[in-house]
């Protein structure tokens, strides 16, 4: 199924998510939105580490993986302009 980053903001942006990089001894973190969780993985690098953010739903979780949170990041550079 293919992303839209600008609905997944839209849809999340009230959502509990947490971010993971796959890196020893890194511990997930959790945020009060799509959009803060994004901005922190890009900020950490996620552009060159793999990372997963998942968005916490209370039937089943949405995870986002490393291809997909890069695409999100992109999104975030295109709103600012």
């Amino acid at each position: 199924m293919a992303l839209d980053p600008t609905q997944a903001f839209s849809d999340y942006a009230a959502t509990p998510c947490s971010v993971q990089f796959w890196v020893a001894g890194a511990d997930a973190l959790e945020f009060r939105s799509l959009r803060a969780a994004v901005i922190y993985a890009r900020d950490n690098g996620a552009l060159t580490k793999s990372v997963e953010i998942t968005v916490h739903l209370p039937r089943e979780d949405i995870a986002y993986g490393t291809e997909k949170v890069r695409e999100l990041v992109k999104e975030l550079a295109q709103a600012k302009r």
